[in-house]
Parts: structure tokens; sequence; C-alpha cells
């Protein structure tokens, strides 16, 4: 997600060992923390060290200072009491408080010796979470790949034990690092599913609110702020259930970064004040460097250009506190583009260079991407042309590496997308601005000057060249998967995402059957929408009037259609619908809807008449059969519903057939 900030809180695991649970006896761990401060002064020898033990989890991220407090007393009553696994926990949890404060030093002293001591009584639930522990610590610090062999190493301890919710705290862990700094989106959305269909069969809301917060990360990142928007708002509403304030201010600080990337200015600056708000109440230095320096980028955005150093200059000076390299990385950016704005470029020039230094020191691609982008645009501000390239040209290729699945189908599509004449009457002025050049430096007869002139004058044409390149590979990025007449998804945004949808699917066909349920929200169903005798509008009438058409259906079908359904021109006057995890009782309900709402879209015509179409529907459902969900591809799905649409013509047209329907086998000859 361009701009986006990683989420930089710590993740909750659980509070204590099955073990402690079990010896605590007369603690109860049903009693609140309220409650156990409340028996604390009649609790003594290893009771009392337990009940602390337990404190120190419960509040460790919002009152960090009595969280260790707690944790120093109960460490001294342990060595007079020995309880190693209650020792564990409580050097494990006591690593929160001091991460959260910035003292890394201290934090990984803490984790570290949970693991050695782990290690040599044999606790491997213990030596598990201490590896998270350093692993989210080396995720913030900005050490991605040590942090993914630490939550590796722990994700294998946690799955020979069977321990599901820890498990799942790892799986989300990896995915969080490999698209916050690797920015391998795909492996992250992999580990983040996973986690998700675990945290959902457990029925841990904090866990499922967490995993939902994370996909919406990486669907930001990919530049689809719709369902960013969707996983951020199911995340918001569980946290504000579930009243945990850190992660509520996560949240909104990822929601106004997708409407940032939006375009949304007015509700990005809304929801960074909100989160600014609650991270303040919780004097969390570095959450809150990270809202000032949101709230500078946003404003920088509205061209506030002095409102938005002011919050960048107080973002700088917090991070300063921290360790964060990451967030160190993200203020100087944002500065350099203020310099960069009031017309100082070296200045711009000295904060990128600065971050990207830093930024290379993590090993984060995206960072890096970003940072090369900016010393360009501000060598290129200060007229430094060919460095400019050259930064240029780096940043391509950290984009290419991040974005490779894309970048052979870029070029193609822009070159039909672009206004070619334009291009080319721009390049042919520079070339009569180098045969100008040549001519006066014939005329001087001074060889070495106008070597160097044209070499020169060749470089700006080069890099004009490559600039316009590197902008027509951005544009590509959204226009490959965009249809150019109707702005709806083509048939290529459908290939690279169905897969993720049928996982998902799958899975909650799965969690459904394992639960004995009859789940409403399990099916995907795939409509083709075949216009009825749209070939007689074009002979007719003529092909803008037809392509009026097209559009007004589109727009028509996202109105009709919900917002997290997938709406594409399938080619010509097709177009394919996915009802995304709905009930399949409801298809023909969902297709009736469909058909009613192309036959009301009219085109007026110069007479003052007016003309539309009707279409046919065919339709099916995924999975065909719930107990063996991946019998059938979705690819024969559509391939049936296309049958089903024939059908529905041969039957008269204006209608819709299911694919399994007696209709469908009646009319399918």
């Amino acid at each position: 997600m361009h701009d986006a900030v990683p989420l930089r809180l710590p993740l909750r695991f659980p509070k204590v060992a099955v073990a402690l649970l079990a010896a605590l006896g007369s603690i109860g761990h049903a009693q609140t923390s309220a409650e156990l401060e409340a028996r604390l002064p009649t609790l003594k020898g290893l009771d009392r060290a337990r009940a602390l033990s337990q404190l120190v989890d419960a509040r460790k991220i919002d009152q960090p200072a009595v969280a260790l407090q707690y944790g120093a007393e109960a460490l001294q009553l342990f060595k007079t009491y020995p309880d190693p696994v209650a020792n564990i926990v409580t050097l494990n949890e006591l690593m929160w408080p001091h991460m959260t404060a910035g003292r890394y030093d201290s934090a990984s002293f803490y984790a570290d010796s949970a693991r050695r001591f782990a290690e040599r009584v044999g606790d491997r639930a213990g030596q598990a979470r201490a590896l998270c522990n350093l692993g989210s610590l080396a995720q913030r610090v900005g050490e991605p790949t040590r942090a993914v062999d630490f939550f590796k190493q722990a994700l294998t301890i946690q799955r020979s034990l069977g321990n599901d919710r820890d498990a799942a705290s790892s799986l989300n862990n990896l995915g969080f690092v490999y698209s916050t700094d690797l920015a391998d989106y795909g492996q992250s959305l992999s580990y983040h599913l996973d986690a998700l269909a675990i945290r959902e069969r457990l029925g841990d809301k904090s866990g499922i609110a967490l995993s939902l917060n994370n996909i919406g990360i990486v669907y930001g990142r990919l530049r689809n702020y719709t369902k960013a928007l969707d996983y951020f708002g199911q995340a918001l509403e569980l946290r504000r259930q579930l009243g945990n304030q850190p992660r509520i201010a996560s949240t909104l600080n990822n929601i106004g970064d997708t409407y940032l990337d939006a375009g949304d200015l007015p509700r990005a600056l809304e929801n960074q004040h909100e989160a600014l708000a609650i991270r303040e109440k919780l004097n969390d230095r570095s959450a809150i460097a990270l809202s000032h320096r949101n709230i500078g980028i946003v404003l920088l955005r509205m061209h506030e250009v002095d409102k938005a150093k002011n919050e960048l200059n107080q973002a700088m000076q917090l991070s300063s506190q921290t360790t964060d390299r990451g967030l160190a990385v993200q203020v100087r950016l944002g500065l350099a583009a203020v310099e960069r704005t009031k017309g100082s470029p070296a200045a711009a020039l000295a904060y990128a260079r600065d971050a990207l230094t830093i930024a290379d020191s993590m090993q984060s691609r995206e960072l890096v991407r970003q940072a090369a982008e900016e010393i360009a645009a501000s060598q290129e501000a200060q007229g430094d042309l060919a460095q400019a390239l050259q930064a240029y040209k780096r940043s391509k290729v950290v984009s290419d590496s991040i974005f490779n699945a894309e970048t052979s189908r870029r070029i193609a599509t822009l070159e039909r997308r672009f206004d070619d004449e334009r291009r080319l009457h721009e390049i042919d002025s520079l070339k009569r601005a180098q045969a100008e050049l040549l001519l006066e430096a014939n005329q001087r007869a001074h060889q070495r000057d106008s070597a160097t002139a044209i070499a020169i004058l060749g470089a700006v044409i080069g890099f004009f060249l490559y600039r316009r390149r590197v902008e027509r590979e951005r544009l590509a990025e959204s226009l490959s998967v965009t249809d150019a007449l109707t702005g709806l998804h083509n048939r290529r945004y459908v290939q690279q995402t169905i897969d993720m949808d049928i996982a998902a699917s799958v899975r909650r066909t799965r969690v459904a059957g394992a639960r004995g349920v009859a789940a409403d929200d399990t099916d995907l169903v795939f409509l083709i929408i075949d216009l009825d005798r749209f070939k007689t509008v074009n002979d007719s009438y003529g092909h803008s009037i037809g392509d009026q058409l097209l559009v007004q259906i589109g727009t028509a079908l996202r109105a009709t259609c919900r917002d997290s359904d997938v709406i594409s021109r399938w080619g010509g006057d097709e177009f394919l619908v996915i009802a995304r995890f709905t009930d399949r009782t409801q298809c023909q309900v969902t297709a009736e809807r469909v058909r009613a709402a192309v036959e009301r879209q009219k085109v007026s015509l110069a007479d003052g008449r007016s003309i539309g179409v009707t279409c046919s529907i065919g339709y099916a459902q995924f999975p065909i059969d719930p107990s063996t969900p991946k019998s059938v591809p979705w690819s024969d799905l559509v391939t049936m519903a296309d049958r089903a649409a024939y059908a529905a013509k041969r039957g008269g047209g204006n209608r819709c057939v299911g694919a399994n329907s007696d209709e469908a086998a009646r009319l399918i000859v």
C-alpha cells in the first residue's frame, strides 16, 4: 500500500501456559484483572507470584509501567518459590512493555532469557512463545529475515504441540512480515488466510480481527481499496466490541492510509486524527510519531505544506527517541516530499538519501523502492537528470521484483491506452532541438563542446523517455486489470484473483461442515450475462450507441451487486459477475435482480427515441458439492454458466437459467 506504514504493534499470545492455568487453583483464571488486583493483598508466596504473572500479561500494553512493577515482584518471588513455567511466562510478557516504550535492548534481554530458560527446563511452549517475541522485536527494529526465521521456528514447535492458537499467531506474524517488509503479497495472503481459518474454528474474536486487519493491509498494498476497506471495517467493528484501544488505533491508521491512496483526503485525515487521539492517551511514542507522520502526508497532499512540515517535524522528534527504523524511513521520506514541494531539492535529497541508507540496512524492498523514487524526484527538481535517471532505474528494478507477475503485460496494455500522438509530438520536439544543437555546434566547430552538449541532450532525451516509461508502467498496474470502456474488471483480473476466493470458499465450507451447521456465506456464484441481440444495436445505430449502452449496463451492475462482488467484462457483449460468499439458495433471486437491472437500461437517440437490450443469464455455484468442494474447478463452472446462458437464449432470451436445472438440460441440445 503506497504511503501505508506497517502496523508496528505487538501481537497477543495466550496469557499463560496450560500448566500454569491448571496450577493456579485458588486464584481462578476466570477472574477479571480488576478482581485479581483486588485480591492481590491477600495472596502470598507462589499464589501471589502466579497472580502477578497474570497481571503482567493483562497490563503489559495499556499500563506498561504497572506491568513492569508486577513483573519485577513476580521474578523476585519465583527465586524463593520456584515455578519454571510461570517464571518463563513472566519473562516473556515483560518483553512487551519494554518494546512498547522503545527500550529494545531490555525487550531483547527478557525474550532471550525466556528462550534460554525454556530450553533448559524443556518448556517447549514457552520456548515457542519466546521465539515469537524475538521475531516481533526483530520485525519492529527492521530485521525482517531474522523475524521470519524466528517465527518459522516457533511455528514448527507449536504445530508439533498441537497448539492451534499460537500457531495462528505465528502464521499471522509471518504474513505480516511478508506483506510489510518483504513485499511478497501472495505468500503473505496465504499465511493470513491460514491463520484466519484457525481463528474462526477456535472462535477467537481478537485473533479474527487481527487477521482481517492484516488481510486488509495486503489488499491495500495491491491497490484493491474496496476489498481493503471491507476487511478493515470488519476488523474495526470487532475491535470496538472488544475495546482494545491500541488495536482500534492501528486499524483507524490503516483505514486512513487506504483513503489516502484512494484519493479521499478528508476521510484519510479524519481517521488519522482519531487514531492519534487514542495513541496520545496510551502514551505510545512510536505510535504517536506514526500518526503525526501520516497526518503530515495527508496535509501535504491537501497542499497544506507548512502544517504538513510541522506534523512531520513532531514525528521526527518522537521517532528519534525510538529505534523503529521503518518509521524513521517513512518520516524522512515525508520531510523530503515537503522540502521538494517548498522548492528546496537539496534538503529533500539529503532526507531521501538518509532514508535509503536505513531502508537498505532493513532489507525492505518496498521502502527501498519508495526512497529511490524520492531521490530521483529530488534530483530531477535539482536539475541533476543523469543521477535522477539512475535512481529511477533502481526504483524500477525493485518495483519489477515486487510486481513481477505483471511486468511482461504492462507495456502492451499501456501502448493501447496512452496518447501516442502527444508522446510522438514531444519526442519530435526533442529531436528538433537536438538537430538545432548539432547545427550550432558544427558552425562553432568546437567538436569537444558540441560532443558534450549532444551527450547532455541525449541524456535528457533518454531520461524523458525512461521517465515516461516508468509512468506508463505504474499506470499499467491498474490498467492491465481494468476494461477500457466500462471501467469494470477484465478477464485478467478474475484469473489473477479467483484462486484466493476459491481457497476462502473451500475453507469456509469445511469449517461449516466441521461445525455441523448450514452456512449461508460459503458459496461463490458465477453469473454469465450475455446481452440479447446486441449485434443488432451496433448494426442499426452504430458502435458509439452500443458503447454507451455497455457503459450504462456496467454502471447498473455496480449499483445492483454488492461491493464485495467481482464484476467484470468477460468479452464483447458478455459480463461475468462472481457473487462472493453468498447462499446458493439465493442464486435465482440474484440472477433475476441483475436481469431486471439490465432490462431497465436505455440510451436516448437523437430523434427522441430510446433503445435498450435484454440479457440471458446462466449461473453455476461453487462448490457444486460441499462435501467435495474441490471436485470441479472454477473454469469448468464458468463454462457451465456459459452453456446455461446459451440455453436461456434458446428459450427466447431475457431469462435466467441455472446450470444444473432441469430447464438447462431441456434447452441445451
